[in-house]
């Protein structure tokens, strides 16, 4: 089996239009998909590179226009094949070449299109081709070993793994030349060398996604085998995202199970984690999973087991086994804005002060509940998961407050590359005034609206209830990303490159949103009836005292710097400019949390919204 058919992520579904039951024109299936998470960038191959994808088949497309392989990249000897191996040309299908206009594109890729043109690029299509040598600022690296003349005729190669290191080390946005040759069958190069010069490929574009150029499957083609051995004798802490540990039995709905409680086995079994590589068998079908690898090592499958029972691994769907592909809620019909107009004016007054008022609600929240290291030794006798449960509760809203800023961030971007792009809009102004009122859904009319002003409240289960229910999928903070998601997948407005994988993401994110403050709900639920065990008695600060004011300093600082990096980004792209005052609002929020937890301790909430009165 592939890398890419490990069964840990979610069956992949058609996206076909179907008959809206409702009446509506065709709408499209929605898809279960591999969620947010699984993008290269939140991959633990952050921490440990060449996990996630083989680094190798990066540099396999270096040089614009062409793609190699590595041979001999475990030494096997003196063969004539070693080093970089040109698997095919293909200029046709680089982007970087193939979109590339004269008029308007730099100099160098212009010339590298004329020398595929000419006679360089013919002769690449005839005969086995190998990188002969590069060369970057007058120095000149030859791809052999000249300490292992064989002979006054012959070259030794060096090996792929060697020329792959070299290749490593060639940096962009400089002038690079390569030459590629022929060889005789003792690897020494043979008849006239094909040279060519462009630049190294730069493997992401400005907006940190992957060159369009790697095919799906491409970056993870080279990797191990069997995947069963990885899965069973890699700790999780090499494969935390697409590895599960612990999982949730297969039930209907977790959170419902706790919410009706009509048998408490069902109940229990919503909550309880098990683990996801144990034998198929009673009684550890539900049994909860072990506590450390030791304990967990005997009722897992074994080298052997796992690769005639590897089927029986479930898939996973947000955290929860399914033996198969569950129900798919129908989807909102996408409105689209009728105008642009109307898109920008709803961006700007509306959804960037949206984030900005969630976000600051949320730490309020967070800032309300005690620290572990608060809870005493009497208090943990009692109840030993306190601890544990405060550490998660709070790591998962301080989490969800952190992504509210990156909307902003990204709300923000959408907005000056419109206005940039879209002249008649006028000129684009940083958008981070927090908005006054929050759309929520009604539960007693699911399908009207409501708003409700912006508050400030402690973590208790009502308050944790209204967070789940403004990021529930299908409300009113969810629906008007849809809209705009719809807007810029079907206009044919010429949108800036980017806008709609930005859209995307955060209409993504929401459904994360929605299950962590679920998860939250059901950490903290157990300790509902004594709310002081997990909650601070905190109240809103006065915004004269002195205590207060340098936390609201702190807030102005770091909005005063987003404001100025936006600006400066937006019209002038001088992005050492906008880092080094992002960099100011990093470190005032940072001095921010400093001061409100001290201000917590004193049981003094942060007064968020003064600095906008």
């Amino acid at each position: 089996m592939s890398v890419e058919a490990k069964p840990t992520g979610p069956k992949q579904m058609n996206l076909a239009p179907a008959p809206d039951p409702r009446g509506n024109p065709a709408y499209p299936e929605p898809v279960l998909g591999n969620p947010v998470s699984t993008l290269m960038e939140s991959g633990v191959g952050n921490c440990f590179p060449g996990l996630e994808f083989d680094v190798r088949q990066l540099d396999v497309r270096f040089f614009p226009g062409l793609v190699f392989e590595f041979l001999g990249v475990t030494p096997a000897g003196p063969d004539g094949t070693q080093g970089a191996r040109l698997v095919y040309s293909d200029p046709a299908g680089d982007p970087i070449i193939a979109d590339h206009f004269t008029a308007d594109g730099p100099q160098w890729i212009t010339d590298l299109k004329k020398q595929f043109a000419g006679p360089e690029g013919s002769a690449l299509g005839d005969g086995t081709w190998y990188l002969h040598f590069v060369e970057q600022d007058g120095k000149r690296i030859m791809m052999y070993d000249y300490a292992l003349y064989q002979n006054a005729a012959g070259l030794t190669p060096y090996e792929g793994e060697t020329v792959w290191w070299i290749i490593r080390l060639i940096e962009p946005d400089k002038p690079l030349t390569i030459a590629l040759t022929q060889r005789a069958a003792d690897g020494s190069p043979s008849g006239v060398p094909v040279v060519l010069t462009g630049r190294r490929r730069q493997f992401l574009n400005d907006e940190g996604m992957i060159d369009p150029v790697y095919h799906p499957g491409e970056l993870t083609s080279s990797m191990c085998s069997p995947w069963t051995h990885d899965f069973r004798d890699c700790a999780c802490h090499y494969w935390a995202s697409n590895h599960p540990d612990v999982v949730l039995g297969e039930v209907d709905d977790p959170q419902q199970q706790l919410d009706n409680r009509t048998d408490e086995n069902d109940a229990a079994q919503a909550v309880t984690f098990i683990d996801w590589m144990r034998r198929r068998h009673e009684p550890l079908k539900d049994v909860s999973a072990q506590t450390t690898l030791p304990k967990a090592r005997p009722d897992r499958y074994d080298p052997y087991e796992i690769n005639l029972h590897w089927q029986q691994l479930d898939f996973v769907l947000q955290g929860q086994e399914a033996e198969a592909t569950p129900p798919v809620p129908q989807m909102l019909k996408l409105i689209k804005y009728e105008t642009l107009e109307k898109m920008v004016a709803d961006l700007s007054e509306k959804l960037a002060g949206m984030e900005l008022t969630l976000a600051m609600e949320y730490l309020y929240a967070y800032f309300s509940l005690r620290e572990p290291d608060e809870v005493t030794a009497e208090e943990e006798t009692k109840w030993p998961g306190l601890r544990e449960d405060l550490h998660a509760a709070r790591q998962l809203i301080l989490s969800v407050a952190l992504s509210e800023m990156t909307h902003l961030r990204w709300v923000n971007q959408t907005l000056w590359l419109i206005h940039k792009a879209y002249p008649r809009l006028g000129p684009y102004k940083p958008c981070l005034t927090a908005a006054k009122t929050i759309s929520e859904p009604d539960p007693a009319t699911p399908d009207i609206e409501k708003t409700r002003d912006r508050r400030l409240c402690r973590a208790t289960q009502v308050v944790l209830q209204g967070f789940v229910d403004v990021e529930r999928p299908d409300g009113p903070l969810d629906t008007e990303y849809v809209n705009l998601v719809g807007l810029l997948r079907e206009s044919k407005e010429p949108f800036p490159e980017g806008l709609y994988q930005l859209a995307v993401r955060i209409d993504s994110d929401g459904m994360q949103h929605y299950q962590k403050f679920r998860d939250v709900m059901r950490f903290l639920a157990p300790y509902a009836e004594q709310e002081a065990l997990y909650l601070r008695p905190i109240k809103e600060g006065n915004a004269t005292s002195p205590e207060v004011k340098p936390a609201l300093d702190q807030i102005r600082t770091a909005l005063d710097g987003l404001a100025e990096a936006y600006a400066i980004e937006a019209e002038l792209g001088d992005m050492p400019k906008a880092n080094a005052k992002i960099k100011e609002a990093r470190d005032a929020m940072h001095r921010l949390n400093d001061i409100a937890l001290g201000l917590a301790r004193k049981n003094i909430g942060v007064p968020f919204f003064a600095v906008f009165e």
